[in-house]
């Protein structure tokens, strides 16, 4: 090969080098900007449990669904599609939650949480303890759209413990 070959060589993959790194702090930048799975999930939980309405309904998708556990201020145990379901029933949850007079909201305190991120999806599941030897299990599945991570899937389940299970 030339000296000159070498040259025209050498400055290529110098021009190549720089496009890469460049795109690559870029990358970094830009993930930077957006919101971590874990930091969504962590802002719909004290969402609830403070009964912020506004930021609690800004934590799902237009199109999300829910699975709600069987809690008598809920009056399906059917899907719920779309937002104006979800909002339906949990106007409902918050007002009746906001309505006691001795520790208002729901006390949410997540344990065993797990997240599992695939690309711009993720799924948390956690568990929490319930009254009367009871516990909630949730999973929530979370969909990035733009900089933000969306609700698009929760799941709620209520367990009471038999002396048997632990």
């Amino acid at each position: 090969m030339s000296q000159r070959n070498v040259a025209l060589y050498l400055a290529g993959a110098a021009l190549i080098l720089a496009a890469l790194t460049q795109s690559c702090v870029a990358a970094t930048t830009d993930s930077q900007d957006v919101e971590a799975p874990q930091a969504a999930f962590e802002r719909f939980i004290a969402a609830f449990n403070a009964l912020d309405w506004s930021s609690f309904r800004a934590c799902f998708a237009d199109d999300a669904s829910v699975f709600n556990p069987d809690i008598p201020q809920v009056v399906s145990l059917h899907r719920l599609d779309g937002r104006a379901a979800i909002e339906r029933t949990f106007r409902a949850v918050f007002e009746a939650t906001g309505g006691e007079t001795d520790h208002p909201g729901p006390h949410i305190v997540p344990e065993n949480v797990r997240v599992q991120r695939f690309n711009d999806t993720a799924i948390v599941t956690f568990e929490f303890k319930r009254p009367n030897a009871s516990f909630g299990r949730r999973t929530v599945v979370l969909h990035q759209q733009g900089a933000r991570w969306l609700i698009v899937h929760l799941h709620a389940s209520n367990i009471t413990r038999s002396p048997h299970n632990r």
